[in-house]
C-alpha cells in the first residue's frame, strides 16, 4: 500500500474504500506562517499591481492590505470593480487604479498580486485568461483552503441544515490542487510553487508565464 493510501486510511478509518491513482492528485507544498510575510518577500521595493485592493465590503484603513503594501513597494497600482471603494482608497494611496483589464494597457510589473479574489469572480476562466495577459514577472494567487482543518471545523452539520461559515460573496472553494489546476487550465500561467499559509487556511500559488 502506497503512502497516499495509508494516509487516507488513517484519516477515514473504516470508511476507507479502494481507489486507483487516477483520483490521487499530489501537490508539493511549502508552509509559511502568514501571508504578509510572503507578500513582503516578493513585493519589497517592487512595482506591484494588486487585485481586489478595496477589501469590499469590510474596508478598514488600519488593516487594509493595499495601504500596508504601499509602505514597502516602490510603486503599487490597484485593480477592483468596486468603484466607490477605489475613490475611498485614493485618499490613502494616490496611485493608479483600474476597474477593467483594458485599462491596464502596456504597464509592466514585477509582481501581480491576486489575494483572496478568485473565489469572488463570476467567470473564472475569463478572469484567469485576462490575468495572464498582465505584463508581470511573477503572479501570486491566493484563495481560502477548503481542506483546512480550521475552516472545516467552523461548519455545522444539522439533521436538516448545513451552516457554512463563509463570505457571502464567495462563489466556490479551492484546494491546493484545484487552485493550481484552474490556473494552469484557464490561463497562460505555470504554477511554480504552492504555499499553505495562515495555519493552512490559505493556499497561494506562485506562477509565471509559460512562454516567459
Amino acid at each position: 500500500m502506497n503512502k497516499i493510501k495509508k494516509a487516507y486510511l488513517k484519516l477515514v478509518g473504516k470508511r476507507y474504500q479502494e481507489f486507483d491513482s487516477y483520483w490521487a492528485q499530489k501537490v508539493y507544498v511549502k508552509m509559511i506562517k502568514d501571508r504578509y510575510t510572503l507578500f513582503e518577500k516578493f513585493s519589497h521595493n517592487k512595482k506591484v499591481i494588486h487585485f481586489g485592493c478595496t477589501d469590499w465590503p469590510i474596508f478598514n484603513p488600519k488593516n487594509n492590505l493595499h495601504i500596508r503594501l504601499s509602505k514597502i513597494t516602490n510603486e503599487i497600482h490597484g485593480f477592483d470593480i468596486d468603484l466607490d471603494g477605489i475613490q475611498n482608497l485614493k485618499k490613502y494611496v494616490n496611485q493608479k487604479y483600474f476597474s477593467n483589464f483594458d485599462e491596464i494597457g502596456i504597464e509592466n510589473y514585477d509582481v501581480c498580486l491576486v489575494p483572496e479574489t478568485i473565489e469572488h469572480v463570476d467567470n473564472v476562466s475569463e478572469f484567469l485568461n485576462n490575468l495572464s495577459k498582465v505584463n508581470a514577472n511573477v503572479f501570486l494567487i491566493t484563495a481560502p483552503n477548503c481542506f483546512s482543518k480550521e475552516i472545516i471545523s467552523r461548519n455545522y452539520y444539522g439533521k436538516t441544515e448545513f451552516i457554512e461559515m463563509v463570505h457571502p460573496d464567495h462563489n466556490c472553494w479551492y484546494s491546493p490542487f484545484t487552485l493550481k489546476n484552474s490556473i494552469e487550465k484557464y490561463s497562460n500561467l505555470r504554477v511554480d510553487e504552492v504555499f499553505l499559509i495562515d495555519r493552512d487556511t490559505m493556499v497561494c500559488c506562485i506562477a509565471s508565464k509559460k512562454n516567459g
